[in-house]
């Protein structure tokens, strides 16, 4: 991993940010366990490639089920989050106890004690949102990528919230909270605000893309 290091400082991402057997230590027993014989563990975004526009994660990643997120900043740092939930565009937030955050502890190669987990807060309240013009987010604050222009859960706010693209977030920002928040991020976990190199998310290959990204939607009255 010190190659994401000097990666992060020239603003250049490798290939690949996660090698193999890191992938496995920080998804085993969870739902894309790459161990389990349903499970084929594919990158299916790569922002440097695929775009960094929120529309462009939604479009790749919405209906793909389970994902790990993996960012790295300008700063070298390494870390992201588990989604058990997965995403759909919903404009709004879900509860799950099987969510986590993560952060690379040091210029290991891969080793699972290389990378330090803070789990969800118990009973998973909010641990997830999934705005239709955002990127990535853990918890009101806890992990943002590509915060929404207009954060708009489950309402109408004007014509300009139907077109997505003039709302959507640039997943090249990312916040973490400071203090507090749905996970329990103790020492070592990068507090603050991100300049990003790249964003990756893994998921289970074998649940493949519907055709619908998502986007705007009302909400049932």
């Amino acid at each position: 991993m010190i190659n994401n290091l000097f990666s992060g400082l020239s603003g250049k991402p490798p290939e690949q940010l996660l090698d193999s057997s890191l992938q496995t230590a920080l998804l085993t027993n969870t739902s894309i366990d790459p161990n389990k014989s349903n499970v084929d563990l594919k990158c299916i975004y790569k922002a440097s490639k695929d775009g960094f526009s929120a529309i462009d994660f939604h479009k790749l990643c919405d209906g793909r089920g389970s994902g790990l997120v993996v960012i790295l900043t300008k700063s070298g740092k390494t870390f992201g989050g588990f989604n058990p939930l997965g995403w759909d565009s919903t404009d709004d937030y879900g509860n799950t106890n099987s969510a986590f955050l993560w952060f690379q502890k040091g210029s290991g190669a891969g080793a699972s004690s290389s990378f330090e987990k803070c789990n969800v807060l118990s009973g998973g309240n909010a641990a997830i949102f999934d705005y239709a013009t955002g990127g990535p987010q853990f918890g009101s604050g806890d992990l943002i990528i590509g915060p929404p222009k207009a954060a708009i859960m489950g309402g109408f706010a004007g014509p300009n919230m139907e077109d997505t693209s003039v709302n959507a977030g640039d997943l090249r920002k990312a916040t973490t909270a400071s203090f507090g928040g749905a996970y329990d991020s103790g020492s070592g976990w990068p507090r603050g605000s991100h300049n990003v190199v790249e964003v990756e998310v893994y998921a289970n290959g074998n649940i493949q893309p519907r055709s619908s990204g998502g986007g705007f939607k009302l909400w049932p009255f």
